[in-house]
């Protein structure tokens, strides 16, 4: 081992109970899940302030997986591949090709949901997916009561994509909406590489249905894997006042919106170019929306 390094104490529970009680005695270790983003960081390795690790992988109930009535509850520990395997009897065709975009096959079988949901500055298309779909997430708080609560999972980050619980609470399990008797339909699309290229990326999901001729129950979300985690109420209102045909005016108006919105909740040094795509990506999404409902 290079001088002046030391090797992380690496604490290993077996139960959530004890993962929280590594925390409140260990402050500064850090959760760990499968590693596939925090070892892939610039200065992880050699660095002599190497943070203490709390391993999951020992810890049985983060790593089940069921499928409910309605809904699929799945541990933070499930991997993304295996979320995949069981997702192909329950998932549309859309939704299993966005979970399946994510990285390569040796990526999915070690990245797990809990690791991707829970990086601590930079949002994927885990995040965007499941907070489209309003997935919720049970929290444990790091306190001596390790009290749960249920969160949405958009609800989880700042506008800026910050993770908002990184060192006081522990993410267990992710409850993914499957029952879909009001018809609703689900498009992803990704822009670039999010891994590769995080500050070109743009990741868009959009939930609605169509009922009465327009647009209902839309749920819109934009993530700029470096600056921006958007979704708001007041725009999906908005996405909700379309009617078709959706001409081009409404399109544009719809725009102008959106890259107000983006302009405010972005991080400084934000490359314009990226929420200009992100703009754009919209407008081609509602243009297939209008085009498919047209043609019937």
């Amino acid at each position: 081992m290079p001088e002046g390094l030391r090797s992380p104490t690496v604490f290993t529970p077996k139960t959530v109970s004890e993962a929280i009680t590594n925390k409140l005695k260990n402050q500064d270790a850090r959760f760990w899940a499968g590693g596939t983003y925090i070892m892939s960081r610039p200065g992880f390795y050699p660095n002599p302030n190497q943070r203490d690790i709390i391993a999951l992988s020992g810890i049985q109930d983060l790593s089940r997986i069921y499928h409910a009535d309605r809904y699929l509850e799945a541990g933070a520990m499930v991997t993304i591949q295996q979320l995949m395997t069981m997702g192909s009897f329950i998932f549309s065709k859309e939704l299993y090709n966005a979970i399946s975009s994510i990285g390569s096959s040796v990526i999915r079988n070690q990245a797990t949901l809990g690791g991707s949901l829970c990086t601590s500055d930079k949002r994927f298309t885990m995040s965007c997916v499941l907070a489209t779909l309003n997935a919720t997430a049970e929290i444990r708080m790091v306190s001596k009561a390790a009290t749960s609560r249920w969160v949405p999972v958009s609800k989880l980050y700042d506008r800026k994509g910050n993770f908002l619980f990184a060192d006081s609470a522990l993410l267990t399990k992710i409850r993914i909406p499957t029952d879909n008797s009001n018809q609703m339909q689900f498009i992803s699309r990704t822009l670039d590489s999010p891994m590769l290229n995080p500050s070109e990326a743009v990741i868009l999901g959009l939930q609605y249905s169509i009922s009465q001729g327009g647009i209902t129950n839309p749920s819109l979300c934009i993530t700029l894997p470096n600056s921006c985690f958007y979704m708001s109420q007041d725009f999906d209102n908005l996405l909700s006042t379309l009617t078709f045909p959706i001409t081009a005016e409404k399109i544009q108006k719809v725009s102008r919106r959106l890259a107000t919105d983006l302009h405010i909740s972005v991080r400084q040094n934000t490359n314009k170019l990226q929420i200009e795509r992100a703009v754009r990506l919209l407008e081609v999404i509602l243009n297939e929306i209008n085009t498919n409902y047209l043609a019937g």
